[in-house]
């Protein structure tokens, strides 16, 4: 952002009508209407058409508009084995995962889509189980070395990363990466803990931030960011929480919702490389979303609210705008 003095003097054109075509950081003075005007940058989430099944801690990734969505929680400790897929303006079902199971994660995408960990009732707890998704059907593949829930989760089905996460008490720092056939171990998570964002990016170049310990009853801003061999701190959260949802890339990546033992979050922030910053707010508070798309084109569904779990759809735009400034 250009400060006074970086900008004082420079010359505004005066136009008796707003120009076209128009780019970011174009400024201008309308002599029809005698205001001054600004093209900004801003992101805002907008409703989208609804799940068919409300559900939270689900596997998802994807684009906006080629979503995946796989498992998760329906409420009531009863959770869910049901696949939904969105196209960018309905949801249609999928083929079902092998286990019901929530708080999992996913990656991938929406015909290559992979999910991993969770919690499973059928499979009495914690698991590390592993399914691919080929766009039909969901196929078991070898499981990770560790059981865990509330996970860092991204990357690609022949190349993901998993990090984090708890089974009970215990927390994790410990990190596996998969290779398309098999899980390897990588370098451990400088924090270990639970609750931990669907993180972003790539295997070698991941984001893990926020999560949360039960024992003792811990919460982070803590962001760490992951070349492939090692986590290095990165920008801290704005907010301390967990069960934040997020896409993109590790130097321009999105974080929305989450929660703490006093509520929920509706707040967004994206992330540079080095810091993170403000964003639109989502219409309701809500944490452990489905998630899709980038930073600039985002999909949240899901989630747990203050009512309870819902089949909800926002999607985020990142987009130039034309504004009106005022002086005092």
């Amino acid at each position: 952002m250009s400060t006074f003095k970086e900008i004082r003097g420079t010359l505004i054109k005066s136009l008796s009508s707003d120009p076209s075509p128009i780019a970011a950081g174009d400024m201008w003075y309308n002599s029809t209407s005698k205001v001054l005007k600004g093209v900004v940058l801003s992101g805002a989430w907008a409703s989208a058409p609804s799940m068919s099944t409300a559900r939270s801690g689900v596997a998802s990734d994807g684009t906006q508009t080629a979503v995946f969505v796989g498992g998760g929680h329906l409420g009531g400790g009863v959770s869910t084995t049901a696949t939904e897929e969105y196209d960018g303006s309905s949801w249609t079902g999928g083929g079902a995962m092998n286990a019901s199971r929530r708080s999992l994660v996913g990656a991938g995408i929406q015909t290559a889509g992979l999910a991993f960990g969770g919690y499973s009732p059928s499979l009495d707890g914690y698991v590390a189980l592993t399914e691919e998704y080929d766009g039909s059907a969901w196929t078991n593949v070898p499981s990770m070395s560790t059981a865990r829930l509330g996970l860092v989760g991204c990357g690609t089905q022949t190349a993901a990363l998993a990090g984090g996460g708890n089974n009970g008490p215990t927390v994790y720092s410990a990190t596996e990466e998969y290779n398309g056939s098999s899980w390897s171990g990588g370098g451990a998570m400088i924090q270990a803990r639970g609750g931990l964002s669907t993180g972003l990016g790539t295997q070698t170049a991941g984001l893990g931030y926020g999560g949360s310990r039960p024992t003792p009853a811990l919460q982070y801003s803590l962001t760490e960011e992951y070349n492939g061999s090692s986590w290095t701190a990165g920008g801290a959260l704005s907010e301390v929480k967990a069960d934040v949802s997020g896409t993109g890339i590790q130097t321009s990546g999105l974080a929305w919702g989450g929660q703490t033992p006093g509520g929920r979050f509706a707040t967004s922030q994206a992330y540079d490389g080095s810091a993170w910053t403000a964003g639109g707010d989502l219409s309701s508070a809500r944490h452990s979303t489905a998630r899709a798309g980038g930073s600039t084109s985002a999909l949240t569904a899901g989630g747990d609210t203050a009512a309870g779990v819902t089949a909800s759809v926002e999607e985020y735009t990142f987009a130039a705008t034309t504004q009106t400034f005022t002086t005092s």
